[in-house]
């Protein structure tokens, strides 16, 4: 039955991003911050130090994760528009500079969630919490990623899409 369920909210997912109305942040993104937010809320709950290093990420992760999908990670929706020459349904883009600016508050909110993550993992580290490390851990190489691949990605989509 899980699995039966599992595939089936994957092919919805594809059909959905075929099928995405304009500027929404694709699916797969949306779900792993989703996810991330879900797990430290779970730890959040504890009321040890953990859950208080918990709670500081999970509310930097949220504010983040609101920010990053208003405007950046949505233009990797139209990645498969910009790598062909279909035009007919571009959406209206927002300014460059905006752009720019949204990705240079991106870069701040990373750090702090970083920090935020590096005290978690070395609070749970320290308690002897190896789930809780994992996923501190696993959470920082998402936000790495995010300013190593997506965010550049992301430019490279609005370059694609402005160009004549």
């Amino acid at each position: 039955m899980q699995k039966t369920l599992m595939v089936a909210t994957v092919l919805s997912a594809l059909a959905m991003a075929a099928e995405a109305a304009p500027f929404e942040t694709p699916y797969a993104l949306q779900s792993v911050h989703a996810d991330f937010l879900a797990r430290l809320g779970d730890v959040a709950e504890r009321p040890d130090e953990i859950g208080a290093a918990a709670r500081v990420a999970a509310d930097l992760m949220a504010a983040q994760s609101i920010a990053q999908e208003r405007l950046i990670l949505p233009l990797l929706g139209w990645a498969d528009v910009a790598s062909t020459s279909q035009r007919a349904a571009l959406p209206i883009m927002p300014d460059h500079g905006r752009i720019e600016a949204e990705l240079s508050q991106l870069h701040d909110g990373d750090v702090n969630l970083v920090t935020a993550l590096v005290e978690l993992f070395a609070v749970a580290e320290e308690g002897g919490d190896a789930e809780t490390a994992h996923l501190a851990e696993t959470m920082i190489w998402h936000q790495t990623s995010d300013i190593d691949v997506l965010y550049p990605a992301a430019l490279l989509v609005e370059a694609a899409l402005m160009a004549p």
